[in-house]
């Protein structure tokens, strides 16, 4: 067998390179979008600016690309064979370089320093959603130029599908295997309903991707938004991302109608992506299943069986058939075991939320708050801001319509529980997915069971079908690992920020290795009846806070916890392991 290297090192580091160079260089090219879009949208220069950010995303494009190139002609070298380790290496090694890279816009523009600009690009990438802007030393989101905006956005965007995923359409010209790329990025417990092909399967992903991101454009258009901010917030919106254009997020517009599209694009987002290729499976059977019709009686029998159709007839065939595609659409969604979880968590989740709103609106100041008065003595109005912050966290979003931290605690807590559930299995939401979550009360269950009656002989199953002891495992084994990061992240943060509260170390560890977007803050009465925040440093990272007073260690520490998050920890542990480089 070829030794890797030829120096006792497991994997073949040169192909790695030579992928990994390929990547950053077209991801670095990407960076000439947005000052394209800079130079078009802005209507004058502003030489008084503190930002620069033309100069930036030149600079940035012009090393990306040289280190890609460097990555690659060092890889040609290599003549090593491309394995399952190599595939891990290769995702974990994308999503770093990413964020490393994808800083450089931020450092080079002048707008944030490099442990900032790391962590933003990171959450952006990973579609966290967490910011360190708008801290008292970070500027503010609406202050920055709109290029920088659209690079947030951008992010956001490849991301969401992952980009390795959306890598994988041109990776065959590299001669490379798709599978263990695939496998090491998608998240879910399953592919289910995806083509056996991966690069069919990932161009699939990206085109049901492309079409939300436009209806959601199309829907935010029709409510009010400029073109420029549509498309951001459907950029946001589709990759559960969260990055917003405002520095109130979707709350600043006051527009019912732009809330209830991101609630919408939310919950379809955090759907698993395989039910939307079952239902276009379902369409092109349903609306090819029977024969047009004939308006020409005197067609001879052969003219009859030909599938002739025109053009005018087909919306009539289309809406003829148009109940039986939505009598299987409905099966399709309600025979999944996990999306009737996700959608109940959801439904329940919002309506405990509202009543708790409702109950004690007493004990919160209704006040007019970015543009709109939050009275929770309305039950509309309870109805409206539980609906949308519950579809934000359960779908892993981040974006805010009202501040979490004027809620009672009960309804924050109820938050947290949903944050840690998160999306379903193969969307682009985090957490530790429904179906997870699902399959530990079923397991929960059955030990019980088994308590009362040792003897008895219960399979677990799974919308019908018999779970393996494999899966099983698989549960049991990420859930022990995630809270062993999330113990481990919160002492750690406690270390970084001795000034910070345990509450708030806790909760910025949560939504990092979730990617929710916002953590929340432990509040005490300040000075004429206000309220601040309990830690001594004074940071908010709740709905409007942000994570930019954080020290450099800490922010570097959470970008990597953003990374383990998005892989869903198996692939950058599995490169802790010492196993790992060495050969087999």
């Amino acid at each position: 067998m070829q030794r890797r290297l030829g120096s006792g090192i497991g994997v073949h580091v040169h192909s790695v390179a030579k992928v990994l160079g390929v990547f950053l260089f077209f991801y670095s090219l990407s960076m000439l979008v947005p000052p394209l879009v800079g130079l078009f949208l802005e209507q004058e220069s502003h030489p008084d600016s503190p930002f620069h950010p033309v100069r930036g995303f030149l600079l940035s494009t012009l090393l990306g690309c040289s280190f890609g190139s460097a990555l690659f002609f060092w890889g040609r070298r290599g003549k090593g064979e491309f394995f399952r380790k190599e595939g891990i290496l290769v995702v974990a090694s994308i999503w770093i370089f990413a964020g490393l890279i994808g800083a450089l816009p931020y450092l080079f523009s002048g707008a944030l320093d490099f442990a900032s600009g790391v962590f933003e690009a990171t959450s952006g990438l990973t579609t966290t959603g967490s910011s360190t802007l708008g801290s008292a030393v970070t500027p503010r989101i609406s202050s920055l130029p709109k290029s920088l905006l659209f690079w947030r956005a951008q992010t956001h965007w490849m991301g969401g599908l992952g980009i390795v995923v959306m890598f994988l359409v041109f990776l065959p010209a590299l001669g490379i295997t798709e599978k263990t790329l695939f496998q090491a990025e998608v998240p879910g417990v399953s592919k289910e309903g995806l083509r056996p092909r991966i690069r069919q399967s990932a161009q699939v992903l990206f085109w049901i991707y492309s079409g939300i991101t436009l209806l959601l454009t199309l829907g935010f258009l029709y409510f009010g938004m400029d073109t420029f901010e549509a498309v951001c917030h459907s950029f946001a919106t589709i990759a559960t991302g969260g990055f917003s254009t405002r520095d109130f997020s979707v709350g600043e517009f006051g527009s019912l109608g732009v809330e209830w599209v991101a609630i919408l694009g939310m919950i379809l987002a955090g759907t698993n992506f395989g039910l939307y290729y079952k239902l276009g499976s379902v369409w092109k059977r349903t609306m090819q299943s029977s024969r047009p019709l004939q308006l020409d009686p005197l067609l001879e029998p052969e003219e009859q069986r030909a599938p002739q159709r025109s053009p005018l007839l087909l919306p009539l065939h289309w809406l003829r058939r148009l109940p039986v595609f939505l009598k299987k659409g409905l099966q399709i969604f309600a025979g999944d075991p996990e999306f009737r979880f996700y959608l109940s968590t959801f439904v329940i989740g919002g309506l405990l939320i509202a009543g708790i709103l409702w109950a004690q609106s007493s004990l919160i100041d209704a006040k007019e708050e970015i543009g709109r008065l939050h009275d929770y003595g309305n039950l509309a109005e309870c109805l409206r801001d539980s609906s949308f912050q519950t579809a934000s966290l359960i779908s892993s979003t981040g974006f805010a319509n009202s501040n979490l931290l004027t809620w009672p605690l009960l309804a924050q807590g109820l938050l947290i529980l949903i944050m840690l559930g998160g999306a379903c299995g193969g969307s682009t939401g985090g957490g530790l997915k429904a179906a997870r979550v699902l399959i530990l009360f079923k397991l929960l269950g059955r030990t019980i069971r088994k308590f009362l009656k040792p003897r008895s002989v219960e399979p677990l199953r799974l919308g019908g079908g018999k779970l393996e002891q494999e899966v099983i495992d698989s549960v049991l084994a990420l859930f022990v690992a995630w809270v062993l990061i999330l113990g481990a992240g919160t002492i750690a943060v406690l270390a970084l920020e001795p000034d910070l509260d345990v509450y708030s170390c806790f909760t910025s560890v949560v939504t990092c290795l979730n990617n929710m977007g916002p953590g929340f803050t432990a509040l005490v009465p300040g000075p004429e009846g206000s309220l601040i925040p309990a830690n001594r440093a004074g940071i908010d990272i709740c709905s409007y806070g942000s994570f930019g007073s954080f020290a450099d260690s800490s922010k570097y520490l959470l970008s990597l916890v953003m990374i383990f998050g998005r892989l869903e920890v198996y692939a950058p542990l599995a490169i802790l392991l010492p196993s790992f480089w060495r050969e087999n």
